[in-house]
C-alpha cells in the first residue's frame, strides 16, 4: 500500500539582522566624518587664485566671486562662481575648479582686442568685442584698426567692435583706421583707411563679407577708391585727380569689380 509522504516547507532563510545594523553604523560613521570634517580646517578655503586677467582688475574679479579665505569649501558651485564672474565686464568666460585642500582657481578669458581708440582727453584705448574701452596693460600695444570720430553710446560702434570680433585678424592686417561715415540709406556705413593707401567704403554690416575683396585689389590695383555696398566698384585715385593735383569736375566712371 503507497504511503504519501507531506511536501517539505521550504526553508527560508533567517534574516539577517546583521546587515541592517551594519548599514546603520555605516550612516552613523558617515556623519560623524562629514562632522568632523566640517569642524576641520579642511573644510576652509586657504587660497584663491585669479587667473588670466589682463585688462579685468583681478580684484575686481575676486569681489565677483564672492568667496573669501575662511568660506566653505566647495560651496558654492563652480557653475554659479563662473556666472558671477562672467559679470564683470571684460570677463567674457571664466571657469572656476576647487582643489582639495582648499585651493580656488578662477580661470577668466577676456573678449578680444579688436581696436585701439583716441579719448576726447587724448587718452589711448584698447576697445575690446564687446565694445568696452580699457587702458592698455603696460607699455604693450597691439597693432589693431584705430577707431576714430566715434561717439562711446554710438549703437553702430558697438556692432563694430562686435564685428571685428568675428573677422579673422590676416584680413584686418592693412586696416589702418576706421571713421563712421551713415547716410539716409547706409546708416552703419563707415570709411576705412588701409596703410596700403587704399581707402574703402562699406557698411559695418557688410564688413566681414566684403573686406576679402580688398584684399584681392590691393595686390592687383593701384591706390584708390572702393566702395564695397550692394555694388562694388573701384577708382583709382590717378583717375580722380587733375595732372595738377586739383580735383576735377565729375569724376571719371567707377570700375565695377567682379
Amino acid at each position: 500500500m503507497e504511503t504519501r509522504i507531506p511536501a517539505l516547507k521550504p526553508v527560508r532563510p533567517e534574516r539577517r539582522r546583521g546587515g541592517k545594523l551594519a548599514a546603520v553604523l555605516a550612516v552613523l560613521f558617515f556623519i560623524v566624518m562629514v562632522v568632523l570634517f566640517l569642524q576641520s580646517s579642511l573644510s576652509k578655503v586657504t587660497e584663491i587664485q585669479i587667473r588670466g586677467t589682463r585688462h579685468a582688475d583681478p580684484e575686481e574679479v575676486r569681489r565677483a566671486v564672492g568667496v573669501e579665505e575662511g568660506d566653505w569649501f566647495l560651496y558654492p558651485w563652480a557653475s554659479e562662481l563662473e556666472r558671477r564672474v562672467r559679470a564683470v565686464p571684460a570677463v567674457e568666460d571664466a571657469v572656476a575648479v576647487w582643489r582639495f585642500p582648499g585651493l580656488l582657481i578662477i580661470w577668466v578669458q577676456e573678449y578680444p582686442e579688436v581696436a585701439l581708440e583716441i579719448s576726447p582727453a587724448g587718452s589711448l584705448g584698447i576697445v575690446l568685442a564687446n565694445g568696452l574701452a580699457v587702458s592698455p596693460a603696460g607699455a604693450f600695444v597691439p597693432d589693431k584698426p584705430v577707431l576714430t570720430g566715434w561717439h562711446p553710446d554710438d549703437p553702430n560702434r558697438l556692432a563694430l567692435a562686435r564685428e571685428l570680433g568675428r573677422i579673422p585678424p590676416e584680413l584686418l592686417n592693412d586696416v589702418s583706421e576706421i571713421v563712421p561715415d551713415p547716410s539716409n540709406a547706409y546708416p552703419d556705413r563707415i570709411r576705412i583707411y588701409t596703410r596700403s593707401r587704399f581707402e574703402v567704403v562699406t557698411t559695418v554690416s557688410k564688413l566681414k563679407e566684403k573686406l576679402p575683396y580688398l584684399d584681392e585689389i590691393v595686390e592687383n590695383r593701384e591706390p584708390g577708391l572702393l566702395t564695397l555696398l550692394e555694388a562694388d566698384t573701384y577708382t583709382p585715385f590717378s583717375a580722380l585727380q587733375s595732372p595738377t593735383g586739383d580735383l576735377e569736375g565729375p569724376p571719371p566712371e567707377a570700375e565695377k569689380t567682379e
